[in-house]
This record gives structure tokens, C-alpha cells and sequence, in this order.
């Protein structure tokens, strides 16, 4: 009986241990993938000259239409 409870206790150790050992590593993972991505984001905004405005655009111009739109008579009111 006792020595059923001691390799309980010894395992129930051990598996803590190893439980603990992953947490740790997937926080140092995690603050490892941030680090990359701030470090990314950083490299991005300094490659940008100040003031530089950049506009993408997925939408083809369609330069054959040349619609000027329609005339409207203007009348001042007094």
C-alpha cells in the first residue's frame, strides 16, 4: 500500500513536471512569434519615407469610358 501511494505521488511529480515544462515552452514560443512580427512591423515603417501615402487597389480602371456626365442649365435665383 505504500509503496502504491508513493509511485502515485512520484508520477502525479513527474507529470507536473512535464506539464509545466510545455507551458513554459509554448510561452516562449509565443513571445518569440511576437517578437518576429514587431520586429516586422518596425522594418515596414521605416522602409516607408514620412509622409509617403500608399494606395493599392484591386479594381481594373476602365479608361475607354469617357462619360463627362450630363449637362444641367444653371439659373440664379434671386
Amino acid at each position: 500500500m505504500f509503496f502504491r501511494n508513493l509511485l502515485l505521488i512520484i508520477v502525479a511529480y513527474l507529470l507536473w513536471q512535464f506539464i509545466s515544462k510545455a507551458w513554459k515552452f509554448r510561452k516562449l514560443i509565443l513571445s518569440q512569434r511576437d517578437e518576429i512580427l514587431n520586429q516586422a512591423r518596425s522594418a515596414e515603417k521605416q522602409r516607408r519615407a514620412e509622409g509617403e501615402v500608399n494606395i493599392s487597389s484591386n479594381k481594373k480602371s476602365n479608361t475607354s469610358s469617357t462619360d463627362e456626365g450630363t449637362y444641367v442649365d444653371y439659373e440664379e435665383v434671386d
